[in-house]
């Protein structure tokens, strides 16, 4: 039995391992020129699709701070003027550093 725990053990640790490149998930993981092609690509069904993606993100970001700090202090508020704003910053942040990641923005 402990041969076996050892084995899945390594097993997940390797499938960690090589997927390290990639930390995180959906469109907010994906490169700027990658994000350029889909929102040229799909138009407005992609942005729709990307603003709840960013709401998600920026909700996770802003409930880290609660949960380190112990009080929401340091939490800030989100609103649909807050998405908006940081929608337009990352379309023109890809489109003058394509060559980045979204998440940097």
């Amino acid at each position: 039995m402990k041969k076996l725990s050892l084995y899945i053990f390594l097993v997940l640790m390797f499938f960690n391992l090589a997927n390290a490149e990639r930390v995180t998930l959906g469109f907010i993981g994906d490169s700027c020129l990658q994000f350029n092609e889909s929102k040229n690509k799909f138009g407005s069904e992609f942005e729709d699709l990307f603003v709840s993606e960013l709401m998600g993100f920026l909700t996770g970001y802003n409930m880290n701070f609660a949960i380190q700090d112990g009080d929401v202090d340091r939490m800030k508020t989100l609103d649909h003027n807050s998405i908006e704003y940081a929608y337009s910053n990352i379309v023109e942040f890809c489109r003058k550093k394509p060559d980045n990641q979204v998440f940097l923005v």
